[in-house]
């Protein structure tokens, strides 16, 4: 049996899946995640996709993070501070511990995001920054960049002060789901359509980003069979665009505040307009403020204008009080935005998600003269596509002979292995990647394929003579299907 979730918005969706037998189930997010999670039957593995955190950003965004980086000599980053680690993880210069307290008790911010270029080779100035700021900020708000694993520093910055704002919630998400399912394992789904570990995630929460748009995206290509199309999914809250190639989300970059962040995430388009989006004499407004009247709000929505103009969606006698012209200019700017957003785009064939899609999805058939496919449990996608969706994790590795020293995700290892060649260090990396997968959970079928996502090597000459190596690789299980559904 498996168990997925996707908490968004609006509703939260959960697929039960057993076999070729699927069971889906919607439930309001009004009284909140833990009275959700309370009328769930939870079997098997269970697995879990969610907005929420990344809607803290941009409901609520907080532009004052104090931010510390330890960027070194030649580089100016803003807010940089004393201290240096070389591209080889020596500690050339530490840092001063007076001018760390000075920012920190200057700060008015609750979060804390500290990054240093080659932290991911030794990251023990990011520790004492760290150390530091505990009488000052709280664990759940802070953020240090070596847990992201790449050696790109600017993208490790902005991902990083991403992962300040966001870490808190997503830690709570993963005390709701213990305090329901004490002692059962579970996994949130990343942006790119793996599942991923708790821990890690708290380390590294953005990786959260997109991640319910890559779950629609898997679970309609589970459910339709269909490997390449538009994947349509029209929520409460926002109607989203994502593109499917050979049944998987395409791969794009993800920004945060104009930067990038250097985080696997997909191609998508979101616009803020969905079945709770408020209707008024206007039309349609990019905001909701609860449920539809149909489902025991107190705004007339666009569910409440589709049922004015002849559905007959939940208790729709509560719509009928909404002016019909309202509803109809309401109903169309809905068409019209998403016309708009089809142009970007031009797909060949559409398949529709979410509560709406089958109301929806002929109308847009029709006036985009593209075929839309509306599979069964159309309207749990999302949960389905994390239900069946396996593990994903990579490796990113960093190794010096001549130091002899190795770091993993950012973490130096104590012992390693000495290496001859580099074809031998790419097998023993890629079975540590197997074994970290399976102990955390991964049926060994899902591991076989790994993929090397990066490498780079070369040696370190001084007066003229080798006196070392270095490697950088990143070994990969990349997403998809797990295999004890597929």
């Amino acid at each position: 049996m498996f168990t997925g979730i996707d908490v968004g918005g609006t509703n939260t969706d959960i697929a039960f899946i057993k076999n070729d037998a699927i069971e889906t189930l919607k439930l309001s997010n009004k009284t909140g995640i833990s009275s959700v999670l309370s009328k769930t039957g939870i079997k098997g593995k269970l697995a879990i996709s969610t907005s929420q955190p990344l809607n803290k950003l941009f409901l609520k965004p907080e532009n004052d993070i104090c931010t510390i980086n330890i960027s070194g000599p030649g580089l100016f980053h803003p807010f940089s501070v004393k201290g240096a680690i070389s591209i080889r993880g020596d500690i050339l210069e530490d840092i001063d511990s007076e001018e760390i307290k000075t920012i920190l008790k200057k700060s008015n911010s609750d979060y804390l995001a500290v990054s240093c270029k080659f932290s991911v080779r030794n990251p023990v100035l990011e520790k004492k920054v760290s150390e530091i700021s505990k009488d000052y900020f709280k664990e759940r708000n802070k953020a240090l960049s070596h847990h992201i694993g790449t050696i790109g520093y600017p993208s490790r910055i902005a991902a990083t002060r991403m992962n300040a704002q966001i870490k808190g919630v997503v830690l709570d998400i993963g005390d709701t789901i213990n305090n329901h399912f004490p002692n059962r394992d579970f996994f949130f789904m990343k942006g790119d359509g793996g599942l991923y570990s708790p821990d890690m995630t708290y380390n590294n929460p953005s990786v959260l980003y997109n991640s319910s748009n890559a779950a629609v995206v898997i679970g309609s290509g589970y459910l339709s069979k269909i490997k390449d199309a538009l994947v349509i999914d029209i929520g409460g809250t926002t109607t989203d665009f994502v593109p499917m190639e050979d049944g998987m989300p395409k791969e794009g970059p993800v920004e945060f505040e104009g930067k990038d962040t250097g985080i696997g995430g997909i191609r998508s388009i979101s616009i803020p307009y969905g079945g709770d989006s408020i209707v008024e004499a206007g039309g349609l407004l990019p905001f909701r403020e609860g449920p539809a009247r149909a489902f025991g709000g107190y705004s007339y929505t666009l569910t409440d204008a589709l049922n004015v103009c002849g559905q007959e969606i939940g208790d729709f006698s509560s719509s009928k009080n909404l002016n019909r012209n309202y509803a109809d200019r309401a109903v169309e700017d809905f068409y019209k935005r998403v016309e708009y957003a089809l142009s970007v785009y031009s797909p060949k064939l559409i398949i529709a998600a979410g509560y709406l899609s089958p109301i929806l999805g002929p109308k847009i058939s029709e006036m985009s003269k593209i075929k839309v496919i509306i599979p069964e449990h159309a309207e749990s996608a999302s949960a389905v596509g994390v239900a069946v969706s396996k593990l994903s994790l990579s490796l990113s590795v960093h190794y010096d002979s001549g130091k002899s020293r190795m770091s993993v995700n950012g973490l130096v290892l104590d012992k390693f292995k000495k290496y001859l060649d580099d074809d031998e260090l790419i097998e023993d990396c890629i079975l540590k990647l197997r074994k970290t997968a399976m102990d955390a959970g991964s049926p060994e079928d899902d591991c076989e394929n790994v993929i090397v996502k990066s490498f780079r090597s070369y040696d370190v000459v001084k007066d003229k003579k080798i006196e070392g190596r270095i490697v950088d690789l990143c070994v990969s299980i990349p997403p998809g299907i797990s295999s004890e559904v597929s």
